[in-house]
C-alpha cells in the first residue's frame, strides 16, 4: 500500500535531511515529515499519527529516543505506530534496551546504508499493515489481525506491531515449529535476526504472564504455539 506516513526524527540537520531524502525517494510514495527534537516529535506523532517513526537513539541527550518509544507504546492512540531506531551504540545490551522500549527494529549506524534503511522500512510496514484475515483463537488468546487487536482471558493486551506479527505468524502456523528467520523479515546477518527474535519473544512472554506457555521453545529449530501449560518456555 502506497502513501504511508513516516516521521523521521534526528537532532542533526544534515542527517535528518539525508534520511528524509532516502525515504522520500522510495517508489512507494510515502508521505514524510521530519522533527529535530523530542517535543516536536511527540507533537507530530499525536497530531499526524504516522504509520512509522524512524528515530535516532540520542536526540541531544543519550538514550532520549527511548522516551519517544515509550510514549508511543504507552498511549492507546499511538500504540500501533511502528518504530525503527538508528543507533551508534555498540554495546551488547543496546539491542535488548531498544526492543524492550518498544522498537520494532533497529539499524546500527556503522552498517547504515540507503538500501538497508529502505529495505527495513518496507519490511516493517509490510509486517504492520492491517489484514482482512479472520480472527484466530489459541487457548485463552484471541487475535484479530484486521483490527490488530489481541485479548487474553477476555482482557485487551497490547503488543507492538512486530510482537503482534510474530505471535500471529505462530498462531497461523500452529501445526509446526517456526524458524526464527520465518518470524522476522529484516534481512541482514542471521545471528542478529536470531537475537532480535529472541528478545521479541521474551517481551511477548512477559505480556502473556501466566499464559507464557502459549509460546513453546523448540530447541534447534525456533518456536511454536504451545497447546498446554506444560509446554516448555525456557
Amino acid at each position: 500500500m502506497a502513501g504511508e506516513r513516516i516521521l523521521v526524527v534526528d537532532d542533526e540537520p544534515g542527517v535528518l535531511e539525508m534520511t528524509l531524502e532516502i525515504v522520500e525517494r522510495s517508489p512507494e510514495a510515502y508521505k514524510v515529515r521530519g522533527a529535530e527534537d523530542v517535543t516536536t516529535a511527540l507533537q507530530e506523532i499525536k497530531q499526524w499519527h504516522p504509520d512509522l517513526v524512524v528515530l535516532d537513539l540520542n536526540l541531544g541527550r543519550r538514550f532520549d529516543g527511548l522516551e519517544i518509544c515509550r510514549e508511543i507504546r504507552g498511549a492507546s492512540a499511538t500504540s500501533d505506530v511502528a518504530v525503527i531506531v538508528l543507533t551508534g551504540e555498540a554495546m551488547d545490551t543496546a539491542e535488548s534496551m531498544l526492543l524492550d522500549a518498544g522498537a520494532d527494529d533497529y539499524i546500527r549506524k556503522p552498517h547504515f546504508t540507503p538500501a538497508l534503511l529502505a529495505s527495513r522500512v518496507r519490511a516493517v510496514l509490510r509486517r504492520t499493515r492491517k489484514s482482512s484475515a479472520s480472527t484466530l483463537r489459541r487457548g485463552p488468546l484471541i487475535l484479530n489481525p484486521g483490527r490488530r487487536e489481541a485479548t487474553l482471558d477476555g482482557q485487551a493486551i497490547s503488543f507492538t506491531p512486530t510482537e503482534f506479527d510474530i505471535l500471529h505468524t505462530l498462531a497461523v502456523n500452529s501445526e509446526r515449529a517456526m524458524e526464527r528467520h520465518e518470524l522476522l523479515d529484516r534481512g541482514g546477518n542471521q545471528s542478529s535476526v536470531d537475537r532480535t527474535v529472541d528478545v521479541h519473544i521474551l517481551a511477548i512472554r512477559r505480556k502473556l504472564g501466566r499464559h507464557d506457555w502459549l509460546i513453546e521453545t523448540v530447541f534447534g529449530v525456533g518456536y511454536r504455539i504451545g497447546t498446554s501449560p506444560t509446554a516448555t518456555t525456557s
